[in-house]
């Protein structure tokens, strides 16, 4: 595996999309370190509305959102012509082949199944994007 401490994420804007607040803040201050322009929301309906302004390369979202399932949030994502060419990862603890068939239907680029290690994560957004 790389050495994930010589990334750079140059400033890549990536939008997290993670209602437990404390994982959020862990990978926000993660992708932070390693150089990438981070923005947080902990629902779908606020991530798009951040999404229409900030404009996100990426967005990592969690599957399992209130109020907003993470597969509408990545349709939607994909309508927006700010985000419609934008790396979509999905994360999630779902392990079947049809939760990343779903996935891959709703327009997600990548499948990461939780826990996600740091050079999974950062190794998605420096390969991928």
């Amino acid at each position: 595996m790389r050495d994930v401490r010589a990334t750079n994420g140059g400033g890549l804007r990536v939008l997290l999309v993670e209602d437990h607040a404390e994982s959020a803040a862990s990978i926000a201050r993660l992708l932070t370190l390693f150089g990438y322009d981070v923005r947080v929301e902990y629902d779908g309906p606020a991530a798009i509305r951040l999404a229409s302004s900030f404009a996100p390369e990426a967005a990592l979202i969690d599957l399992t959102l209130p109020s907003m399932d993470g597969c509408v949030v990545a349709e939607r994502l994909r309508a927006l012509p700010e985000t419609r060419h934008a790396l979509l990862i999905a994360m999630t603890g779902w392990t079947t082949d049809d939760h990343a068939q779903r996935a891959r239907a709703a327009g997600f680029d990548l499948h990461l199944v939780k826990p996600l290690s740091v050079e999974t994560l950062v190794g998605a957004l420096t390969v991928h994007a």
